[in-house]
């Protein structure tokens, strides 16, 4: 009876020290997934809010290009609208100010993406390493850094573009003007039609004109002249000499005309600066908004394609 009675005691002692043991596992393993679930909350709110100091100051500085790409676009709009090309064409005819004018706003537009693109690389320094420590980071950070790339090409295309073109056509306008005013006798004619044909060449082989020259190759023969372009040798004189010419004659006989189709494609190249800018508040609020539900059905891709819907931020409708 005494064994029996040492044995059930045994029996209940190993019972409680496995249950306090099991309790002791257990109450470690919750306290740690609370310190987990702390920890993760905290990097959570630290990371909310990087990304919406960044949408912040990215949203200043969207604000004041849209500002300036209005000064430029309104004009150009409502020319278009009217009448194309021509209407663009006799405006610059008709005002002598307006080229002056729009180069300014051009350089103010120009300004402000190089601040915006500044402020995407200032900051990724410290966003993407927050976004990073969550274990969904690794998609935000790979979504955000590709529409940084995307603003890095804008910004690129903006500063060797079209307002580079103006002031290239600008010049050679006033060289095909002081031309025409001088006999084909004077010696002081051949230097300047040299000196226009060497102005002509420079833009018509410049990759970063490939749009405007486009207007020049005689149809059907695009891709022989790009094919020069990637080359980066002429090999068809004769191909070469009728878009050269074709340029040059337009430049002789409406100069205005040339400078017409470059205002207009600077119009289509801040139209895709903006667009792409204002995609990348889209895809930060997205972030933000994920951070913020922790719903786990709720994908990073669809919170981005919610926002820039017309029920939202209408990317594709609304300028700002």
């Amino acid at each position: 009876m005494d064994n029996l009675s040492i044995g059930v005691d045994i029996a209940t002692s190993l019972a409680i020290l496995g249950a306090f043991v099991s309790w002791t596992l257990d109450n470690h393993r919750q306290r740690r997934m609370a310190r987990e679930v702390g920890i993760n909350d905290q990097a959570r709110a630290i990371a909310v809010t990087k990304v919406q100091e960044t949408t912040i100051q990215l949203s200043k500085d969207f604000n004041s290009m849209i500002t300036n790409a209005g000064k430029i676009e309104r004009r150009l709009n409502r020319l278009w609208k009217q009448d194309g090309v021509d209407a663009v064409q006799r405006h610059i005819e008709q005002n002598d100010d307006y080229l002056e004018e729009v180069g300014e706003y051009l350089q103010a537009f120009k300004d402000e993406v190089s601040r915006y693109y500044e402020s995407c690389h200032v900051h990724k320094y410290l966003l993407f390493p927050v976004l990073g420590s969550l274990p969904e980071g690794d998609g935000m950070v790979a979504s955000i850094k590709s529409d940084f790339d995307d603003i890095a090409r804008c910004h690129d295309e903006i500063n060797s573009g079209y307002a580079h073109l103006l002031r290239e056509l600008e010049g050679a306008v006033k060289i095909a003007s002081r031309l025409a005013k001088v006999d084909e006798q004077d010696p002081e004619h051949a230097a300047l039609k040299k000196k226009l044909v060497n102005a002509v060449s420079s833009i018509a082989y410049d990759p970063d004109y490939k749009e405007f020259i486009h207007y020049f190759i005689p149809d059907g023969q695009e891709e022989a002249f790009y094919r020069e372009y990637d080359n980066r040798e002429i090999q068809d004189q004769e191909l070469s000499g009728v878009v050269i010419g074709n340029l040059y004659g337009t430049l002789i006989k409406r100069p205005a005309r040339a400078q017409a189709m470059c205002l207009l494609l600077a119009r289509q190249s801040i139209q895709r600066t903006r667009t792409e800018c204002k995609e990348v508040l889209c895809s930060l609020s997205a972030v933000a908004s994920v951070l913020l539900s922790r719903n786990e059905e709720s994908t990073l891709s669809a919170e981005i394609a919610k926002l820039k819907s017309d029920d939202y931020f209408a990317l594709d409708r609304e300028i700002r």
